[in-house]
C-alpha cells in the first residue's frame, strides 16, 4: 500500500468520509466531521502509522490534507506518484 493510500485510509476511517473526496486541498472548514477530537485522533494515527513524531506546534498548521503531507515529507515520508518510499 503507497503512502498515499495509507493517508486516505487513515482520513477516511477517522473521519467517516468517502476516500474519493480526498484531496490535497481539503480542509478541516470542508469536513464536518473533522473536529478538534478527530484531529487529535488524525495526528495520533499517522503517527503510528508513519512511525514519526509530529511536533506540538505542527498541529495546529495541519488543517488540510496537503497540509499533513508537507509536515509528513519533512519527516521524511514520500508521496511520489510510486508511494513505495517510506
Amino acid at each position: 500500500m503507497s503512502n498515499n493510500e495509507k493517508l486516505q485510509n487513515i482520513l477516511a476511517t477517522i473521519l467517516q468520509i468517502g476516500p474519493d473526496t480526498i484531496r490535497d486541498d481539503l480542509t478541516a472548514e470542508d469536513v464536518d466531521t473533522w473536529d478538534s477530537l478527530n484531529h487529535i485522533a488524525l495526528m495520533g494515527a499517522l503517527e503510528q502509522e508513519f512511525n514519526v513524531q509530529i511536533d506540538i506546534e505542527r498541529v495546529e498548521d495541519s488543517q488540510s490534507v496537503g497540509a499533513l503531507k508537507a509536515i509528513l515529507t519533512d519527516l521524511g515520508i514520500s508521496f511520489a506518484d510510486d508511494g513505495n518510499h517510506n
